[in-house]
């Protein structure tokens, strides 16, 4: 599918990632894989994904190019779950490699939807701080598909970017992906190996684009890696310095793509007032932990005007280089 229509040039792509958002679900559903088998549910589906936005549990990015017209600009649509240990065990997430049973993601939807809970923040936290999470990446598709089009390599390049940090942070026993047989390539060069699943099933004989095919590595076998892929970076991990609150964790998150005080109030639904307060509480909580993080001259400063927005920006600078910062932990 092309990002441009037939006889027209293609506009200088001017991409970039960033979390989903509720009114980027109709462009989401138009890029739900087709191994999927879940084109009839598509309606309840967007419903559910209202939900799943802010679910502590589930990360979701897109890739945009932003030198298209507002409907047509989402390109890419990446999704993931943690799970503490015994949520991926009922799932058949288990063994070193890894080893599920069969297909995964569509029936995950489907209990999702008729109301099977998810993993609480409780639970992830304590997982966390033990290392016995499991991270499923739902699915990931993007349009163009074809890697021959050096726009599709453009939009995966931006989309393993969006993966590095999406994904990092949490102190994974293993990481798993589910996609179709022709995605070999895409999340081979990854880092991720291919997991045949344990049963044979009627999948087998569906071809390349419609047959759900299982990528996973474990922790230990991420390890014995050099550094380098997608997959290997997510394994990194150190336990969180600051251990935020979760209305901190989610402003920070926020703001590492539009941190306008205008923007922030209106994704937090919190006045001006409000959002002061919680930027004040992570700057005494830093301060706590870590005196001097802003430097004494910043200290010094009598100018709040200037002393706030540089202290927001050294959070942020510091938020980017260790997720971790942004997750659960207990």
């Amino acid at each position: 599918m092309s990002a441009s229509a037939p006889g027209q040039a293609r506009p200088i792509p001017r991409l970039r990632w960033r979390p989903t958002r509720e009114a980027d679900l109709p462009q989401c559903m138009a890029l739900l894989p087709a191994w999927l088998g879940l084109e009839d549910r598509k309606p309840a589906l967007q419903a559910l994904w209202a939900e799943l936005l802010d679910d502590p549990a589930i990360t979701t990015t897109v890739m945009e190019d932003l030198a298209l017209p507002a409907p047509q600009r989402l390109l890419g649509w990446g999704c993931s779950v943690v799970l503490p240990t015994a949520h991926a065990q009922a799932l058949g997430l288990q063994g070193d490699p890894p080893q599920p049973p069969g297909p995964l993601v569509a029936g995950l939807y489907q209990r999702w939807m008729a109301g099977e809970p998810r993993p609480d923040l409780k639970a992830l936290a304590e997982a966390n701080g033990q290392g016995q999470l499991h991270l499923l990446n739902l699915h990931y598709a993007q349009r163009p598909a074809n890697l021959a089009d050096p726009l599709a390599l453009a939009v995966l390049a931006v989309a393993n970017d969006a993966f590095r940090f999406a994904v990092g942070g949490w102190q994974l026993q293993a990481m798993h992906i589910e996609g179709c047989a022709a995605d070999v390539p895409m999340f081979t060069a990854a880092g991720f190996p291919l997991c045949p699943y344990a049963q044979s099933g009627p999948w087998d004989r569906l071809p390349d684009e419609l047959r759900p095919t299982h990528f996973g590595i474990t922790r230990r076998a991420a390890l014995a890696m050099l550094p380098g892929t997608s997959v290997r970076q997510a394994f990194d991990h150190y336990p969180p310095r600051f251990r935020f609150s979760p209305s901190q964790r989610r402003l920070l998150w926020l703001a590492l793509f539009d941190d306008s005080d205008e923007a922030l109030m209106a994704r937090l639904e919190a006045s001006i007032h409000a959002l002061k307060k919680l930027w004040r509480g992570i700057y005494e909580r830093i301060e706590d932990v870590a005196p001097g993080f802003f430097g004494d001259e910043l200290e010094r400063a009598d100018d709040d005007g200037k002393r706030g927005p540089e202290k927001r920006r050294q959070v942020l600078a510091y938020v980017r280089q260790r997720p971790e910062e942004l997750r659960p932990w207990a």
